[in-house]
């Protein structure tokens, strides 16, 4: 996926982002990151078509998306979003199963031994036949990435797929997703606001500020004490332990005594 020259800017004349210029290799992890109003959520938008570029283009497999039909788009590229409109009384199994229809013209073609190895793979299958109000926060999240990953794409984008989860489901989930990465060579694009998440699970970062991009390359290149100051006006540490490096936030001004 390649972007070039990306611009958006909303009907009120209020930039979104400016001439945005980046490459998604496959099979790569890519966060994005940036402070609140950055344009991090234009660009997720822009990606997944729920918008139209007011300039620039991106391209899939060397062609415009606009190219793409509905269906072929959702063939190659599935959107988990971070709030995701939700039918209490839906099973998870019937929930799943809607990711097919870009495969199928009628619900009733919907195969259910296609999406099986799914439901295994993200231990999901001894919760199938329950409602979606019945799950936890982490379950629920599974539950919408296995609707994703049931459009069989190539290219997986995530908008903060973490925000809501307690500390344990925020890491498992990470580590599915680099899993995934892995074993099926899925090309994954996630909005991040925690930086470690981005800075162990990412082979690319792109730092977003006033809607444009400040800094691109590796974790450990972007994510510095030096440009988190500069970007995001915090103070950071980075330190060692025996689980790799982790930036910790210091307090912006000294304590009084």
């Amino acid at each position: 996926m390649q972007v070039k020259q990306l611009s958006y800017t909303y009907p009120q004349q209020k930039r979104g982002i400016d001439r945005l210029d980046f490459t998604i290799e496959p099979g790569s992890m890519t966060a994005v990151i940036g402070p609140n109003g950055s344009g991090k959520s234009t660009l997720f938008k822009l990606l997944a078509r729920e918008l139209k570029p007011t300039a620039g283009t991106i391209y899939l497999d060397q062609q415009p998306i606009t190219m793409f039909s509905a269906k072929a788009y959702a063939r190659k590229v599935a959107v988990v979003h971070q709030h995701n409109l939700l039918y209490d009384d839906i099973s998870v199994l019937d929930l799943v199963r809607f990711g097919q229809l870009p495969y199928h013209s009628l619900l009733a073609e919907l195969d259910d031994t296609a999406i099986k190895p799914i439901l295994d793979y993200l231990e999901l299958t001894s919760l199938q036949q329950q409602s979606m109000a019945e799950l936890s926060g982490g379950q629920q999240q599974r539950v919408w990435l296995a609707l994703a990953l049931a459009q069989q794409p190539e290219y997986l984008l995530l908008d903060e797929p973490t925000t809501y989860l307690d500390l344990h489901f925020q890491a498992s989930f990470m580590e599915l997703l680099a899993k995934l990465n892995r074993a099926m060579h899925l090309t994954i694009v996630m909005i991040l606001h925690d930086l470690n998440q981005a800075r162990h699970f990412s082979q690319q970062v792109l730092m977003l500020a006033d809607g444009a991009i400040v800094a691109a390359g590796t974790p450990q290149a972007v994510i510095t004490p030096a440009r988190l100051r500069e970007v995001f006006q915090i103070n950071t540490e980075l330190i060692t332990t025996t689980q790799g490096e982790f930036i910790v936030q210091l307090p912006n001004q000294p304590t009084a005594n």
